[in-house]
């Protein structure tokens, strides 16, 4: 246990260190929030003048609460991949070999790598989210209420195990550092529109609601976004239809199920969990197998 933790330390260590990694590793979400502030929040509210008539600062609070929940999915998955640099960096120099020397195992190394990235990836998505929650509060006057921001975080912890487990096997594939930090930077973009972050699904067509439905990403956003956007219909008594409407049309926080089959949401969340083991199993697989090279 005691190599798990000095690894565990390392690992979080030479990310804080790694400014590039760091960089790259929030690229996407900056992106995100920049088209968010640019166009993508004006048209979302100027979408809802048509179907309510709430306040600018209730529009606000609405639109700025959901658009963190899908910076925060997209952050699970690059904060992660910014962290795993560092293992194709061991193998890279030949640090590996010299673990392997010591008295730990592969196994701890493994352990110790995806507990690493799991802590900093929670670590920091909850430390965003909670500066963004303050600074809705403060510019909205509303605030999501304390029950759904425990929710959140406890979303946040399945999200970064999730994240992490899928995220050390494109690791494992990959191989470059360099290749995993252009990733990083692309790959929250790329899944910004796939699930239907950016813009609603209804905007963009079955067949990118399809090929969602396909990534785990995706039902982690709609079930961060389902958390926060109850809250926030339940703080401006949005009931009914109206509230149907603007979670699942305009935010795309509806459960999608799997490929069009109407598949229940506790399903779509297991699917994701089994998703994330296998590709744990794959990862611990390939990884070992270059170990013993």
């Amino acid at each position: 246990m005691k190599n798990v933790i000095a690894l565990t330390k390392r690992i979080m260590r030479l990310y804080s260190r790694d400014k590039s990694a760091v960089f790259f590793s929030f690229l996407s979400s900056l992106i995100l929030i920049a088209l968010y502030f640019l166009f993508i929040a004006r048209i979302y509210a100027e979408s809802m003048d048509t179907v309510s008539a709430l306040s600018e600062n209730a529009k606000s609070f609405m639109i700025y609460s959901q658009m963190m929940m899908g910076v925060l999915a997209i952050n699970a998955i690059s904060v992660t991949l910014g962290v795993f640099s560092t293992v194709a960096k061991d193998f890279e120099s030949g640090r590996i070999d010299s673990f392997l020397l010591t008295p730990a195992k592969p196994r701890e190394l493994l352990l110790g790598y995806f507990s690493g990235a799991v802590i900093v990836a929670f670590a920091l998505n909850l430390f965003m989210w909670i500066i963004s929650a303050v600074l809705i509060g403060v510019l909205t006057g509303y605030w999501v209420g304390a029950a759904a921001s425990l929710h959140i975080a406890a979303i946040l912890i399945a999200a970064s195990f999730i994240s992490c487990a899928i995220m050390l096997m494109l690791t494992a594939i990959v191989k470059s550092s360099v290749a995993l930090n252009v990733i990083s930077g692309i790959l929250g973009t790329f899944l910004g529109f796939l699930c239907g972050i950016y813009m609603p699904y209804s905007n963009l067509g079955k067949g990118a609601e399809t090929a969602g439905s396909v990534l785990p990403v995706t039902h982690i956003a709609i079930w961060l976004k389902r958390t926060v956007l109850e809250n926030v219909c339940s703080q401006l008594k949005i009931t009914g239809e109206l509230k149907t409407l603007l979670i699942e049309d305009f935010y795309s926080a509806g459960n999608i199920g799997f490929c069009g089959l109407n598949v229940p949401f506790w399903g779509m969340l297991l699917y994701c969990a089994l998703f994330a083991l296998v590709c744990l199993v794959v990862a611990g697989v390939i990884l070992r197998r270059r170990m013993k090279r």
